[in-house]
C-alpha cells in the first residue's frame, strides 16, 4: 500500500464517523523470509497484512476495533462497532483527546530494494550464508526476514500523518561440529546495500571457534566486556524504567525519596549519553509512536545526567510533565576503542558476546537476570585466555552505566528488535554473576 492509499484509507474511515473524536491507525506490511537450519533452507513465505484500527471517543469513554476489509459498507460497520462500543466502555479519568495537527520529522526509512525482495533473492543471500560457514565448516542456522511498512494516523480534529518504511534483518548461528562450541549474530538495517552476508557468518564463526571446550568459571562479581548486543539488551531495561509514572509515584529507580524524580541528578557516569532521534541516515526509526505522536530527537541522559522521562499523554497532562513518548531508537555515544584495545582495559574479567532470556528481578532498582550465550570468554593481562561456561547475571544496567571503563566505537545492535539501538562495546567494573550453566 503507497502512503497515499493509506491516508485516503483513512479520510474514508473518518467519513464514517459520529462521534466528535474518532482516530484511525492504518498498517499495511508485506514482509517476506526465509528460515535456514543445519546449512539447508526450511521454510520460506510471503505475506501480506492491513489493520486498521479505529478508536471511538466520548465523556471520557473509549473503544477500539480492529479489521482489514477496505469496502465501504466494511469501513461504515467497524466505525458502528467502535462507537457503540465506546458507550459501554468505564470513564478513563486520565483519558486525553484527539492529538490534532502534528508535524513528524522528516525520515527516509524505505529502501526500494528491500522492497521488491522475493524469494530468489532470499535463496541467494541465504546460500552465501549458507556457503561461507560451510567453508569454514560449520552448520549455519538462522532467519532472513524482510518487511516493507506503510503506516498512517488520522482523527477528525486534524491529525494525518503517515510514514513508508523497510526493515531488513538476518540473524546467524554457527555451531562446531563437536557441539562444544556456539555463536549467534545478526544483522539489522533498513537497507538491502549495507548486509553483507559473507561477512556477517565470517564473525559468527571466528567466535564460534573460539568457544569449543569452554571451562568453568565461579561465579562472583567481575570486570566485564559487553559487546553491543549485550548492552543493548541490558539498556532494555533502563528503557522500561525511565517512566515518568513510576518515577513520579515513587516507583522507580528514578523516583527522589520524599518526593519528585531525579532528573537532573548526577546518576551515571559522566561519559554515559543516551539519545533518540528517528531521522538518523545511517539508521531510521519510526517518526511516530503507537498513538501518532511524532518521535522528536530526545536527550534521555546527557553526562551521566537524567533529563526526560516518557510519559502517556493522559498521565502527562494530570501530571503537568512533559508527553514524550517511548522512543523508537536509541542511541549511546562511545569512544574510539577497537576490540583489541578494549580487551587491554580487562587485566582479569569476562567476554561477553551477547545476553539471553532476560527477565526482571527489581524493577525499582532495575536489576534483571538472565544468561550469557554464544561466546563467552575468559580475559587476562588484556588478551582472550579461553571459552568458559555460560553464566547466570544478577545485576542492573545501573552497575553497567555507574562503573564504566571504557567504551568502544557504536554500532547497530542485530539481536535486539523491540528498537533501533546503536550502542558501543562497554568495559565496566564489577559486574555480578550468581551461577554457571552447562548449556552451550
Amino acid at each position: 500500500m503507497t502512503v497515499a492509499a493509506a491516508r485516503a484509507l483513512c479520510k474514508a474511515v473518518l467519513a464514517e464517523a459520529s462521534f466528535g473524536d474518532v482516530r484511525v491507525h492504518v498498517r499495511a506490511q508485506q514482509t517476506g523470509d526465509l528460515r535456514f537450519g543445519a546449512s539447508r533452507p526450511t521454510t520460506s513465505g510471503d505475506v501480506e497484512t492491513l489493520a486498521i484500527e479505529v478508536t471511538a471517543a466520548q465523556g471520557g469513554r473509549a473503544a477500539t476495533v480492529t479489521g482489514n476489509r477496505t469496502d465501504p459498507a466494511s469501513l461504515r460497520e467497524l466505525v458502528q462497532r467502535a462507537e457503540a462500543l465506546a458507550a459501554l466502555a468505564p470513564v478513563d479519568p486520565e483519558a486525553a483527546g484527539p492529538l490534532g495537527p502534528v508535524s513528524l520529522p522528516r525520515v527516509v526509512a524505505r529502501d526500494p530494494k528491500v522492497a521488491r525482495l522475493g524469494a530468489s533473492a532470499r535463496a541467494a543471500l541465504v546460500g552465501e550464508a549458507i556457503e561461507t560457514g560451510r567453508a569454514r565448516g560449520f552448520e549455519v542456522s538462522g532467519h532472513l526476514l524482510h518487511r516493507d511498512i506503510t503506516e498512517a494516523f488520522a482523527d477528525r480534529r486534524g491529525l494525518a500523518v503517515a510514514h513508508a518504511a523497510t526493515e531488513l534483518r538476518m540473524s546467524c548461528t554457527c555451531r562446531t561440529p563437536d557441539g562444544s562450541g556456539s555463536s549467534k549474530g545478526a544483522f539489522a538495517s533498513h537497507a538491502l546495500a549495507k548486509l553483507s552476508p559473507k561477512t556477517l557468518v565470517a564473525g559468527i564463526a571466528d567466535v564460534a571457534l573460539r568457544s569449543r571446550d569452554p571451562k568453568p568459571l565461579e561465579p562472583g562479581s567481575y570486570d566485564v566486556l559487553l559487546m553491543p548486543d549485550a548492552v543493548a539488551e541490558l539498556l532494555e531495561f533502563l528503557v522500561d524504567a525511565m517512566g515518568a509514572r513510576a518515577a513520579t509515584e515513587g516507583r522507580s529507580f528514578f523516583a527522589k525519596a520524599g518526593g519528585g524524580t531525579k532528573l537532573g541528578e548526577s546518576l551515571f557516569d559522566p561519559r554515559v549519553d543516551l539519545r533518540s532521534n528517528a531521522a538518523d541516515r545511517d539508521n531510521p526509526a519510526s517518526p511516530f509512536a503507537e498513538d501518532g505522536r511524532p518521535q522528536r530527537p530526545v536527550t534521555w541522559i546527557e553526562a551521566g545526567v537524567p533529563r526526560a522521562l516518557h510519559a502517556e499523554r493522559g498521565f502527562a497532562a494530570a501530571a503537568g510533565v512533559p508527553d514524550t513518548p517511548r522512543p523508537s531508537s536509541m542511541h549511546m555515544k562511545g569512544g574510539d576503542l577497537d576490540l583489541t584495545a578494549l580487551l587491554a582495559k580487562l587485566d582479569r574479567g569476562v567476554l561477553v558476546t551477547r545476553l539471553w532470556y532476560n527477565r526482571m528481578l527489581d524493577p525499582k532498582g532495575i536489576v534483571a537476570t538472565g544468561l550469557t550465550r554464544d561466546g563467552t570468554f575468559w580475559v587476562e593481562g588484556g588478551a582472550i585466555a579461553h571459552p568458559i561456561k555460560n553464566l547466570r547475571y544478577n545485576d542492573s544496567p545501573v552497575t553497567l552505566l555507574s562503573r564504566l571503563v571504557a567504551l568502544g566505537r557504536p554500532v547497530r545492535a542485530g539481536l535486539v528488535t523491540e528498537r533501533v539501538w546503536v550502542v558501543p562495546p562497554v568495559v565496566a567494573k564489577g559486574f555480578r554473576f550468581e551461577s554457571s550453566s552447562d548449556a552451550i
